[in-house]
Order: structure tokens, then sequence, then C-alpha cells
């Protein structure tokens, strides 16, 4: 009974989370804490996050932007990802990487890659958008359009005798 009045209480609220864009073998892309929102009941929320189904509004980053759990990978509740220091997290009972996804990839939908990055002194990995395949199809494309040349300088058309 006291359980069904917390969540009738607490519906609103939203279940602490990690935001994980990105799941490589040995690298977690991560976006920071979030907070996973939404109208069912906390419980129901809880298990299926705990299960990996949530569908449904996530807020997220400093501003608490709202966006849509379909965007990111998995979303762990923060008792589930244990963050070591800046470069290493333990999750699923495995150590991994941290790479750290900026507010602008947050949105996009396809691979990332890591980069390292100083800042302050420190070295931290940052993602970043994947772009190598948007750019071979773009090459690929470019190269079977475009006509072939026959001349490489300017020719001058010949003149009509009027």
């Amino acid at each position: 009974m006291l359980e069904w009045l917390q969540d009738r209480l607490s519906r609103q609220h939203g279940i602490a989370i990690w935001v994980i864009k990105q799941f490589d073998d040995t690298t977690l892309h991560l976006c920071g804490k979030g907070m996973a929102g939404g109208t069912e009941r906390m419980s129901r929320r809880r298990c299926t996050l705990a299960r990996g189904t949530f569908v449904g509004p996530v807020r997220i980053g400093e501003h608490h932007e709202v966006l849509h759990s379909d965007l990111f990978a998995r979303l762990p509740l923060r008792d589930e990802l244990r963050l070591i220091n800046e470069r290493e997290a333990e999750y699923d009972g495995r150590r991994y990487y941290v790479s750290w996804v900026p507010e602008r990839c947050w949105r996009f939908q396809g691979p990332l890659i890591s980069q390292p990055q100083r800042n302050d002194g420190k070295l931290r990995f940052v993602s970043h958008e994947d772009v190598a395949a948007i750019r071979e199809k773009t090459a690929a494309l470019n190269a079977s359009t475009t006509p072939s040349r026959t001349s490489d300088g300017w020719s001058l058309a010949e003149r009509d005798n009027d």
C-alpha cells in the first residue's frame, strides 16, 4: 500500500540514470547523468530501465534538455554504473574506458569515434561523429556523376561570321 502511494505521489519525478550514447567492446560513450521521466508509475519505469526496454523522455544536461530514449544505447540506473575516474567506469561487471559525448552529438544517429583531448592539463577522451562512411559515399557519388573533362584549360569558342 505504501509503495503504491509513493508511486502515485512521485509520478512526475524522474529516476536517476546514466545516459550511454554508444556501447563498444572496450568503450562507453557517456553523455552523463540524466533523469528518466514519463507518466508511468515509478516502479514500472524502474523495471523497464532495469530490463533495458524503457521508452520515454530523458532529461539530460545542464539545461535539462528533454530527448527521446531512442537516441541512446543504454540507460542504466545510477547505481548500476560506477565511475572510477574521468577515463574509466565499471558497468555490468566489467571495466570500460569512458569517452565523453559533447552535447552537439546527443542527437547524432550514426557511429561515434573516441579521440584524446587535453583539458586543463588532464587527458580525457571525447566522442566525435564518425563521418568516414558519409565521405566515402559522397566521394563515390562524385566520381560516378562527374563527367570526364576533355581539356584542363579554357578554349575559345569559334565565332560565327555574321
